[in-house]
């Protein structure tokens, strides 16, 4: 099939570009002394995951326990849930998980001693062992115990209750990922763990609590750990790229990131021209997320796109452009991949102008 017989919206992505998306943050990061652990929220597909740890990940992560029970069925074995769960529904669904693929590990993040003993109780009672990583506030303030005494106590519960068993940490600063200008963005990224390591070898190290695994980062933030106590890098969006990671300032404060590629894209189709300066596509906030702010139009840097509610996008064109036509075809550079990519069932494989691939989103709409 060519792009052209592909009926729109649809969401594609150019293997070249991906691929060495995906080869150069591992490379980046192997450099680095560190470990890779794809967060496959922004793919959700296993075919993607498996290509990721091929390239030498250290297992992935997801952002929820319905993602992680789709990986793990489609055979991925070693899986961190990134964020906390609560309720024993939720308990014993991630004990069913060990239950499930004995051969597996799965560690869940926590942040309460409600998750501790939740978690420890369906885990004796199931006769398994779930392993524990703690969130440490870093700076987000979303989920996340302080440092101080608060910490050792819930690393303490952890070592003292049944079923469970501590992992380690988790210092996640995701309000960091996009800030511009690249040496601020690196500076801010460390400031802001600097305690936790501080308090790991001051506090929890003599006490013979340190953790064995600290995880974190992400793309706009993972050179910023060089020298520090993390040991693996949770960076997901590199795949894909995305307008909002584009605009980030490089290392050289270029006004646009050139670490990786944009390989997402929605193709549109131009379905009305009422004016010179306005027309409209097929793909308004059900296909292209603007959480992140507006997508892009591949390679027309004289058209503005305004969401034009769910299924229409509006595009303003220059005066004294070129008018558009009626049925041309634009592809589109989301704002944000994760959240687009959400609202799609399949995503297809282009090389050129040929779609050779195709994936079932498994994942999408898992956030259970």
């Amino acid at each position: 099939m060519t792009l052209d017989e592909l009926d729109t919206p649809a969401l594609v992505v150019d293997l070249d570009v991906m691929e060495a998306n995906l080869q150069a943050m591992q490379q980046r990061v192997s450099a680095r002394g560190l470990k890779l652990r794809p967060h496959t929220k922004a793919h959700k597909i296993p075919a993607l995951a498996q290509r990721q740890l091929s390239l030498g990940g250290e297992g992935i992560c997801t952002a929820k326990l319905g993602e992680a029970e789709v990986m793990a069925d489609a055979g991925i074995m070693d899986i961190l849930i990134t964020t906390p769960i609560a309720h024993p529904i939720k308990y014993q669904r991630l004990v069913a998980l060990y239950l499930a693929h004995p051969e597996g590990v799965f560690c869940q993040v926590v942040d309460h001693a409600e998750h501790v003993l939740g978690i420890g109780k369906c885990a004796v009672a199931a006769g398994v062992n779930v392993e524990l990583l703690i969130e440490v506030e870093s700076g987000q303030q979303r989920c996340g115990v302080a440092l101080g005494k608060s910490l050792v106590d819930l690393i303490k519960l952890i070592e003292a209750t049944e079923g469970v068993s501590y992992r380690g940490i988790q210092a996640y600063s995701g309000h960091l990922q996009h800030v511009q200008d690249f040496a601020q963005r690196q500076a801010q990224a460390r400031a802001a763990v600097l305690p936790i390591f501080d308090f790991i070898d001051n506090q929890l190290l003599p006490q013979g609590l340190a953790p064995r695994v600290v995880s974190g980062g992400g793309t706009g933030t993972y050179q910023a750990y060089t020298g520090l106590g993390f040991t693996e890098i949770q960076a997901g969006s590199y795949i894909f790229m995305d307008a909002a990671y584009r605009a980030l300032a490089s290392r050289d404060n270029s006004r646009q990131n050139d670490e990786f590629s944009n390989a997402l894209k929605v193709w549109t189709t131009v379905i009305s021209h009422p004016t010179p300066e306005r027309a409209v596509l097929d793909a308004g906030m059900k296909c292209l997320s603007i959480d992140m702010g507006m997508p892009l139009v591949e390679g027309r840097e004289d058209i503005r796109y305004q969401s034009g509610g769910d299924e229409h996008g509006i595009l303003h064109l220059a005066e004294g452009e070129v008018s558009l036509t009626i049925g041309q075809r634009l592809l589109m550079l989301p704002s944000h991949c994760d959240t687009t990519l959400n609202s799609y069932q399949t995503l297809y494989g282009i090389r050129g102008d040929e779609v050779v691939q195709s994936w079932d989103i498994a994942g999408r709409g898992r956030s259970d």
